[in-house]
């Protein structure tokens, strides 16, 4: 499927999206680089999200394909198995859901040559900030980051990723060097955005942050995941919720291990790193 050098595999994994579908694709199409081509698999919906993708493949036969296999029961797993199906230079996911401002991949996608230019033959993934907003796409906050509390800056080595699971899916821009180091059907892996960015840190590769958001990121009340505002988790909340934190935390634990080895004493001790480093730091969280 691959066409040329500079081609990008955009990879869309859909769920009954059919609401914001038709605005997400037409985003698509408004991008000032267009060398792209959309794959989509659907994970077996029930309303007329398949239609819809049918629609523009009538329209953009050369621009559009829907990748027939079967259902892969969630999104992780309805990522990277396309992402382990379509062979292209780089790749970028695609939620159903949002709206890509119009520069987004240019402004990746220009980052990413000058990275290869000066690191050949390296695994690069760049991801951006993004804009949260409501399901009206009425703004929550300019920067996912500052709403999450979340200081990309920190990250120094492998074992800081136990504090920060920052990569968001959507944002991301990788090259195939960065797709042959992913390890396919794995139990661990949690998401597919952490599972790659987990995949470039331990193999020395290079993770690159946009400080400036490139996507609308909408909040509907049925995102796989989303946005939590850092201020709501206060010491009432995490004690509420500490059933929920712990397993979010052996999970993470366990997918990291499966891809480098870390002792439990590494990753408790690059959360209490992180959590000193943002007591006294001057990074606040921010809706503004």
């Amino acid at each position: 499927m691959q066409k040329n050098d500079n081609q990008i595999a955009i990879l869309m994994a859909t769920y009954n999206g059919e609401k914001y579908l038709r605005e997400q694709i037409d985003s698509l199409f408004a991008q000032t680089y267009q060398d792209w081509h959309l794959y989509v698999h659907d994970d077996g919906s029930k309303d007329d999200t398949v239609s819809i993708v049918r629609e523009y493949i009538v329209k953009n036969p050369k621009k559009v394909t829907l990748v027939d296999y079967p259902s892969q029961g969630g999104a992780c797993k309805n990522f990277l198995s396309m992402l382990e199906r379509i062979e292209a230079p780089y790749y970028m996911f695609c939620d159903q859901d949002d709206v890509w401002m119009p520069e987004k991949i240019t402004k990746a996608y220009e980052s990413m040559k000058k990275l290869e230019l000066q690191n050949p033959a390296i695994p690069i993934t760049i991801n951006t900030d993004l804009i949260v907003v409501n399901k009206d796409k009425e703004i929550i906050a300019k920067s996912f980051w500052r709403y999450q509390n979340i200081d990309t800056n920190w990250i120094k080595k492998y074992s800081d990723h136990a504090a920060l699971q920052y990569v968001t899916g959507c944002t991301m821009l990788f090259n195939k060097k960065a797709k042959e180091i992913v390890k396919f059907h794995h139990d661990e892996a949690t998401m597919h955005d952490s599972w790659i960015a987990l995949s470039v840190a331990a193999n020395n590769g290079i993770i690159m942050n946009m400080h400036e958001s490139q996507i609308l990121y909408r909040q509907h009340g049925n995102n796989t995941l989303g946005a939590q505002d850092a201020k709501k988790r206060t010491l009432l909340y995490r004690l509420k919720h500490a059933n929920n934190i712990i397993a979010l935390n052996k999970k993470h634990f366990k997918e990291m291990n499966a891809i480098r080895k870390i002792s439990v004493c590494e990753y408790l001790s690059a959360k209490i790193r992180y959590a000193i480093h943002l007591r006294l730091s001057s990074f606040k969280p921010s809706t503004n």
